[in-house]
């Protein structure tokens, strides 16, 4: 909980500084006059963002500390609202045209300023008052001087420790025994460990506070020394414990005589407080505990004061340096292994040399390697006598006390293991220095798959090593231990093995690379890095390393793995087990080897699905609970309550614990700005599908994202994103495509999100309501406000339970209410409503009163048709989200939006083909019949009884082809129509032309478009009366007002597409996002467009011949331009010559017939992904010269991109780059590929009725993957199952 307040604070805090030291807040202080307050709070704020820095990298976690950040995170999110608020008052209006208006606020808001600043000044106080932080002049020498300190002890121990395990078997201390020894000599020990101060404390706690100890000494004190040392306290504590803790002969607790004595204390001097400590220690069996000793002259100091009484007196010393550790103690000593502890860290005890019977100290064997998936899989098993090479200082994590994978456990990763051994080959393999990096979150199974690998005979005659990663990291134990591994496996060298190996712990630093790298060069050598965490990790070793043949690297992080191996080709990531072989080993972990013997009904197959379900394929949480539940009765109920209680269960079920401590090691090992971001997700359901942009503009909007150094928000949020991914801390969803771009939307791991939103909650930064919510958690100060899909729309519980003054996102999923928005929300930045079921128009009229609003998504919301005028008020907003509404003109205040940068406002219909969802023109909201929303469905039915009463035989112009369905009929309407208005903007009325006309099947749509032409008036008419009739008895069928304006806009999606945007767009200046935008609907549209330079991505509709080279030509010069998106028809008619797209294009998609390809295609040299829909693609030409981009990554050829052609023919050499090729709703019966054409193709993905066959698949080297959607036919799987059988068998085929 320390880290993720400290790392929040930092976050919120430069937050706040960011916009006090902005433009803008120096504009607001100096016109309300309160510049200076203004200064002096931001001066604070800095030095508060100092002092956490400092708190940072000492590494300070105290509770005190913990509650100051929180402090100062609360007080920096007031100051940034406050400062934000006082800027709305300087852009009032004056009252009555002449009195300004802000002369009326100033003195209000200089009170407020004024205990704003006395907050800051007494936050920043409270520091020094309780000295939380040590000042910054002293505090980083003396962290490093202890960190060089700890490093250096580390390594002597280890060396002197692998001397020692050569030279004799060590036994293992217990201090219990020792303490309580018959010896009545003075003894002392000194516990030296590769852990913190608290694992010391801890372990010699036990011992202390055990009650053979309490009742065997008369006298006990605890003293932690104070540095510099001061013998007056040091002799000061010791008294006073003495009395306090004083037991008489008979054990009994003497406490009058001790507070007598307590009382005249405070009057003695020094020599009275030696005379009293004297008496005790001479008189008194004793036992002290020294704590913090750091340096043998303050040993030489204290040692003076206890005498040997032959008592059985004992003293504890604890200490972070070894040597100081070895000469406290008596001669001849022995280091021996007191604990081993979380983490790998371990514990030693020095004391005088006696025989005990106990267990040798482990060290490392390399067949059987300490790792993460120990950690992750395996049951405890006994140290041997080789585990302590790999068992070092800095280990973070116990992995010998958690699960891992054996090799006859190892459940679906056959694939994956035979992947891994052909990358590293056989030893006479002549190639040099080969690294293979193996990557994926933690609890995958990735040490437990290379171990394996490891093992495997398959690997012929490797000389093999394992090393371990230090934490934190230390290159000469490992370079040493490599060594080590590599020497004693030696045959040549059996005669003098105990000298070499002496001699080799005792090595200089300076000496070892020279001799691991004589030992690599005279094997062929396999090395195994485990569990590396950075780059810096790999730089400080690769050069040592140099000469081995193979190295495997485990990492859980991209970046380490393609930075370790050079890029992706010898990387790979390791995927979450699918259903089939998570439930293996489910089953496998829970009846052990008599799966046979037990049948599994109904209720406890849907139990174990749900346990999977909440795995998610992750092979430690199923191999954990699993193991959990074979001791358990074998019946649902007791699998129902695991069920019920997982989340509890994770917190405090001891053998469920190291789930969440081994994924808890990726949360801690995030930066600050990572973990704000990543914490910041928790507001998203279960399963729940996020868009990256949509996430994105929302860090953005809430400060977690800023510009800096050159590089936009947006950038800086598209880096936090893949930083996330490549930690594998967010999942790409299931049936998304990764392959050759940036990820779209990706969803969190079910048990990550626990840790997710146990952090949260932790900081009260986000609260769900929802079903079973705990309403006691609202009761502090929310950041973020999520209102849940199934939580009853309790208005007195939001009012009256939760505290919406601080919100600053409220966001919604399933029903709206009115009362969700509240006039105490002032400071809310994000308002996202994104799919909100029975948001009305009006409803948004409240949205205007929010004016620090950042981020407003109505995506998905079907009834709305209108924005509110008032959200010109909205000076702040950077995103105005609308997609899938049925807006079909923006308001003209929307100008006043000078810090807009994201305008989306595409129909639901375009917005469903692009994600590839089902094709119906009049929409798909069925799934509401019988409720209070209007279905597009009956609108079409509408549209269709009109056509049919003036054209009685339409359908017998219509192909009686069973595969010809209601919604095809509903398509070629639409067709027909766009011809006809491309007519009549065209100004061109002559003989229909074969070609003009988009084909389907035998050209349904020709003889419709006469009757369209003959009956225009007629049709018109009857359409005015669908679109503009008020009454319901209007048609048979009855129309409300809501009804006629789905058809409005119905209409001018089928016929125009986009929305109508006002004039005085060119004032946007700001965006960067605009879509879609209807460019034929207004004489200006064009001309403002072309002064919107800053523009990245771009989507218009409208493109006719006649408007076609005027649009080309405004957007020639935006060189910033990378996405465009155009519908219309006769898009490129004047393209070519001079006249072309923007160069710098890197997506391109285009709806509408295309003509001159070839003559503007080639130009594109930076195009990434194309998509082309009803574009009229008749021969291999265009397709041709579309294979020739350099670095096109995707094509995707949807409804109509290729027409006439029976073959889609893809020629060689072709396709050089392309990774995805997507065919959807095409004609074409047969797809061939060539030799030579597309050699980096991965995915293939299909979803057409039409489609039969594919041939050449033996001609795509690099094919991984095909994906069939539900429209394809049977032949077509018959088809490609066949060939993957015979002879693509590394090919996966998966039916969607």
């Amino acid at each position: 909980m320390e880290a993720t307040a400290m790392s929040l604070g930092k976050a919120v805090l430069g937050g706040a500084l960011s916009y006090a030291k902005s433009k803008a807040a120096e504009e607001v202080a100096l016109q309300l006059g309160v510049e200076d307050d203004v200064i002096f709070i931001t001066d604070e704020l800095q030095m508060m963002q100092s002092f956490l820095m400092a708190a940072d990298e000492e590494r300070s976690q105290s509770k005190v500390l913990t509650t100051w950040v929180t402090q100062v995170r609360d007080l920096a999110y007031n100051v940034e609202d406050s400062l934000m608020d006082f800027g709305l008052h300087t852009g009032k209006k004056p009252i009555w045209g002449c009195i300004p208006r802000n002369l009326c606020d100033r003195r209000r808001i200089a009170k407020e300023v004024k205990k704003l600043r006395a907050k800051v000044e007494d936050v920043s106080n409270r520091n020094l008052r309780y000295r939380l932080i040590k000042d910054g002049s002293n505090s980083r020498p003396a962290g490093a001087a202890d960190q060089a300190d700890s490093d250096g002890a580390a390594v002597l121990s280890i060396n002197q420790a692998m001397i020692a395990a050569v030279e004799q078997k060590k036994s293992k201390a217990d201090l219990l025994q020792l303490v309580t020894a018959k010896e009545v000599e003075l003894r002392v020990m000194a516990v030296w460990g590769t852990t913190s101060d608290l694992g010391k404390t801890a372990a010699i706690h036990e011992v202390y506070d055990d009650p053979r100890v309490t009742s065997m000494y008369g006298c006990r004190a605890w003293v932690r020394l104070i540095h510099p040392f001061n013998p007056k306290e040091f002799i000061h504590s010791m008294v006073r414990q003495f009395f306090e803790n004083f037991h008489d002969q008979g054990g009994k607790e003497v406490t009058n005589v001790g507070a007598s004595v307590l009382l005249k204390m405070e009057n003695m001097n020094q020599s009275d407080l030696v005379h009293t400590l004297t008496a005790q220690l001479s008189s008194n069996s004793y036992l002290v505990v020294i704590n913090d000793l750091r340096t043998v002259e303050e040993w030489q100091c204290i040692r003076r004061y206890f005498p040997d009484n032959k008592k059985q007196s004992r003293v504890i010393v604890s200490t972070q340096q070894v040597e100081v550790a070895r000469l406290c103690t008596e001669q001849p000593y022995q280091m021996s292994e007191l604990k081993h502890l979380p983490y790998d860290q371990r514990l030693y005890l020095f004391h005088k040399k006696v025989a005990l019977s106990s267990e040798p100290v482990p060290i490392c064997d390399p067949a059987t390697p300490s790792s993460e998936i120990q950690e992750e899989y395996q049951e405890p098993e006994s140290t041997g006598a080789n585990n302590f090479f790999t068992s070092t200082a800095g280990k973070k994590f116990d992995r010998t006390r958690t699960i891992a994978l054996i090799d006859d456990v190892l459940v679906g990763r056959k694939t994956e293991k035979s992947i891994v051994i052909d990358l590293i080959g056989q030893p006479m393999d002549m190639q040099g220095c080969k690294v293979i990096s193996v990557w994926g979150m933690g609890g995958l199974g990735k040490t437990t798959l290379v171990r394996s690998i490891y093992r495997s005979q398959e690997l012929g005659g490797w000389k093999r090593a394992w090393v371990t990663a230090l934490r934190p990291f230390n290159p000469e134990v490992l370079i040493r231990t490599l060594a080590l591994q590599l020497l004693t496996d030696d045959p040549t060298v059996a005669n003098e093995t105990k000298q070499e190996r002496k001699n080799l712990a005792t090595m200089r630093l300076d000496d070892l690379p020279e001799k691991l790298s004589q030992l690599l060069e005279e094997h062929e050598c396999l090395i195994v890095l485990d569990d590396l965490s950075s780059t810096k990790e790999w730089d400080l070793i690769r050069g040592q390393l140099a000469k081995a043949k193979r190295i495997i690297v485990t990492t859980r992080e991209n970046s380490v793995a393609r930075y370790c191996s050079g890029g992706d080709m010898n990387t790979h990531q390791l995927q979450v087990l699918h259903q089939e072989e998570a439930l293996a080993l489910f089953m496998k972990k829970v009846f052990k080897d008599n799966v046979e013997k037990y049948y599994l009904g109904p209720d406890m197959l849907d139990q174990a699905a749900l346990i999977l379900k909440k795995c998610h394929g992750l092979p430690l949480a199923i191999s954990t609970i699993g193991g959990f539940l074979a001791t358990k009765p074998k019946i649902a109920t007791e699998w129902r309550k695991v069920n019920d209680h997982i989340r509890v269960e994770l917190d405090i079920n001891p053998k469920l614990r190291t789930i969440k401590t081994v994924l808890m090691r990726s949360y801690d090992g995030l930066p600050y700005h990572l973990k704000s971001a990543f914490l910041y997700m928790s507001i998203f359901p279960e399963d729940y599908k996020i868009k990256r942009k949509r996430l994105i503009r929302r860090w953005i909007a809430e400060g977690y994202c800023r510009e800096m150094r050159g590089i936009t928000a947006e950038e800086v949020g598209d880096k936090y994103f893949d930083e996330l991914f490549d930690r594998s801390m967010i999942l790409l969803c299931e049936g998304e495509i990764q392959y050759g771009g940036a990820i779209d939307s990706c969803q969190l791991h079910d048990l990550i999100r626990e840790i997710c939103m146990l952090k949260a909650r932790e900081e009260n930064l986000a609260f769900t309501l929802e079903e079973g919510c705990c309403l006691s958690d609202a009761q502090g100060t929310i950041r973020h406000l999520v209102i849940g899909s199934n939580w009853k729309r309790d208005k007195d519980v939001l009012e009256s339970m939760v505290d919406l003054s601080h919100v600053r996102s409220l966001t919604v999923f399933g029903d709206w209410k009115t009362f969700f928005i509240s006039d105490k929300m002032r400071f809310l930045r994000v308002l996202d409503l994104g799919d909100t079921l029975g948001l009305r128009d009006h409803h948004l009229d409240q949205v205007g009163q929010l004016f620090h609003l950042r981020y407003l998504s109505i995506r998905g919301c079907c009834n709305i048709f209108c924005l509110p005028s008032s959200l010109g008020n909205l000076r702040h907003l950077q995103t105005l989200d609308g997609r899938g509404t049925k807006i079909v003109r923006l308001p003209s205040t929307i100008t006043k939006l000078r810090k807009l940068e994201h305008l989306l406002a595409s129909d639901d219909h375009l917005e469903r083909r692009q994600q590839g969802q089902e094709d119906d023109i009049m929409g798909h909201l069925d799934e509401y019949e019988g409720s209070s929303y209007f279905s597009l469905r009956f609108c079409s039915t509408v549209f269709m009884k009109s056509i049919e009463s003036i054209i009685p035989d339409i359908k017998d112009h219509l192909v009686d082809d069973p595969r010809v369905s209601y919604d095809a009929i509903a398509r070629i309407v639409q067709d027909a129509f766009l011809l006809w208005h491309s007519e009549i903007s065209d100004g061109s009325r002559g003989s229909l032309l074969e070609e003009d006309v988009p084909i389907r099947k035998h050209n349904c749509c020709t003889s419709l478009l006469y009757h369209i032409r003959m009956r225009l008036s007629q049709t018109l008419f009857c359409l005015l009366i669908c679109l503009f009739c008020w009454r319901p008895q209007a048609l048979d069928e009855g129309l409300n007002r809501r009804d006629v304006l789905n058809i409005q806009s119905a209409f001018f999606r089928l016929v125009l597409g986009g929305v109508e945007a006002p004039r005085g767009m060119r004032k946007l200046k700001a965006l960067r996002t605009l879509g879609v935008v209807n460019v034929a609907r207004s004489k200006t549209t064009l001309k403002e467009l072309q002064e919107l330079t800053q523009l990245r991505k771009l989507g218009v509709a409208g493109v006719y011949s006649k408007y076609s080279k005027k649009f080309w030509s405004a957007i020639s010069g935006h060189k910033q331009l990378r996405s465009l998106s155009v519908k219309g028809h006769g898009l490129d008619s004047y393209l070519g010559g001079d006249l072309l797209p923007p160069i710098h294009l890197e997506s391109l998609k285009l709806e509408g017939k295309l003509v001159r390809v070839i003559e503007w295609i080639n130009k594109l040299q930076n195009l990434l992904k194309l998509q082309l829909e009803d574009t009229n693609i008749d021969s291999a030409v265009p397709i041709q010269a579309i294979g020739q981009l350099p670095n096109l990554k995707v094509l995707d050829l949807r409804f109509g991109a290729v027409t006439t052609i029976e073959t889609l023919l893809f020629q060689g050499p072709s396709f050089p780059s392309l990774m995805v090729l997507e065919l959807k709703y095409g004609w074409y019966e047969v797809v061939s590929f060539k030799e030579h054409g597309m050699p980096k193709l991965e995915l293939i993905r299909s979803d057409s009725y039409y489609l039969e066959e594919m041939h050449g698949l033996a001609f795509l080297p690099s094919l991984k993957e095909i994906r069939l959607g539900s429209r394809t036919r049977d032949g077509l799987k018959t088809n490609l199952q066949s060939q993957l059988k015979e002879d693509l068998k590394h090919v996966s085929l998966k039916l969607l």
